[in-house]
């Protein structure tokens, strides 16, 4: 796939992201994470930025990873990143410290998400997809999900059983953003049928944009990486945050 920025000046390449950034923004009727963030590489000075959990809080990944991963890990049926059972458990059990040893239980904890890439593939297909998941692809690629919750538990009697309740549950997303030189993205073209002086590959509906090219506009003083982070939400689905029961052996 032909590297259309590669001839350009850095100028002339950040001046492609905006409009690029500015094209997404109209794909999406002007609500895009994808552009906001796009723009605040090329105009916020390296600022964090905090955007609202809107964005994030409802992609299908966030839900199944809180869901299957962040949950199963809380009630210690999947070991942690780390490798080892943490969770209610050992907390029940005193393996890990608790103040007060009974619970309440606050617990942290971060993990990885990806976006689906099978979203640019359906829609470059035009196959339906959700454009949330379209967005946040274009936006944030893989990001980590923190999760900071509060356990309580109560024993089942005199049984090894006990019934497992998330008092709260709050999440957000957290992110690096910059750019992978390895790596490479296939999005709309926002010069296509331009007749402007400069246009890329007007030609093209679609472009591949090479993430070296980015590097370039860093390395010239045009943009600057930065940290972006959701706003907190409460989660509320009980999929995810219901009670449940253990076992402790």
């Amino acid at each position: 796939m032909a590297d259309y920025l590669a001839p350009l000046k850095e100028a002339d390449v950040a001046a492609f992201y905006r409009r690029l950034a500015l094209s997404i923004q109209a794909q999406f009727s002007g609500d895009s994470l994808a552009a906001i963030l796009l723009l605040h590489w090329l105009d916020g000075g390296g600022k964090v930025k905090v955007y609202p959990a809107k964005y994030v809080k409802d992609l299908d990944e966030v839900r199944s990873y809180l869901k299957d991963t962040a949950r199963e890990m809380f009630l210690s049926r999947k070991p942690t990143p780390s490798g080892r059972i943490g969770g209610v458990v050992p907390r029940i059990n005193g393996t890990i410290p608790s103040t007060p040893p009974a619970g309440p239980y606050p617990m942290h904890l971060e993990g990885n998400v990806e976006a689906s890439v099978s979203i640019q593939v359906k829609a470059a297909m035009g196959m339906k997809v959700d454009p949330r998941e379209l967005d946040a692809l274009y936006a944030l690629h893989g990001f980590t999900m923190i999760s900071d919750v509060v356990a309580s538990v109560a024993q089942v009697g005199k049984s090894q059983m006990y019934n497992v309740t998330f008092d709260k549950w709050t999440c957000k997303a957290s992110d690096e953003y910059h750019w992978d030189p390895a790596k490479h993205i296939t999005v709309p073209n926002p010069d296509y049928n331009s007749k402007a002086p400069g246009a890329v590959a007007p030609g093209d509906k679609d472009i591949t944009v090479y993430h070296s090219n980015a590097i370039r506009v860093e390395k010239a003083g045009l943009a600057k990486a930065f940290h972006d982070e959701s706003e907190a939400w409460d989660v509320t689905d009980q999929a995810i945050k219901g009670p449940d029961t253990v076992k402790v052996t």
